[in-house]
């Protein structure tokens, strides 16, 4: 549990434990789904600027390894991005233990620092586009 943050710090909404949970968007911050080669790469564009990433969940463990962005309530309402999926009140994402940052299979690749660690939507937005036109190519 080294890599782990200290449990003084742990969000409210973290899972206690080893086993993952399931919790609401739109209650402590909405999520943006993305395939794992664009969020690896979106969060390459955004660390190369400085800025921060956030709280970043890695599901590599299926056909279609996926990443999760936790962004600022109520993101999800506006968002709007090719092959990317907005996850607001209704819906839920199953979320790791503090304890599980690295794989295979659901964990943080990116570990909440604080209760608000979320990251800003329009920094992930351009980071997403880049990501996906350089996997295009020119035109």
């Amino acid at each position: 549990m080294s890599d782990a943050i200290p449990t003084t710090r742990l969000p409210r909404w973290m899972p206690l434990g080893s086993e993952p949970e399931l919790c609401p968007a739109g209650t402590w911050w909405d999520a943006i789904r993305a395939p794992e080669h664009l969020g690896r790469r979106a969060v390459e564009l955004i660390e190369e600027q400085g800025l921060p990433v956030g709280s970043v969940v890695l599901d590599d463990g299926g056909r279609e390894p996926r990443m999760y962005f936790l962004t600022p309530v109520g993101t999800a309402e506006r968002w709007e991005e090719q092959e990317t999926v907005a996850l607001g009140p209704s819906c839920h994402v199953l979320v790791p233990s503090a304890n599980r940052t690295s794989g295979p299979g659901l964990h943080w690749y990116r570990l909440p620092t604080g209760p608000r660690a979320v990251i800003s939507p329009d920094g992930l937005h351009r980071a997403l586009i880049k990501a996906r036109r350089e996997r295009e190519g020119p035109h």
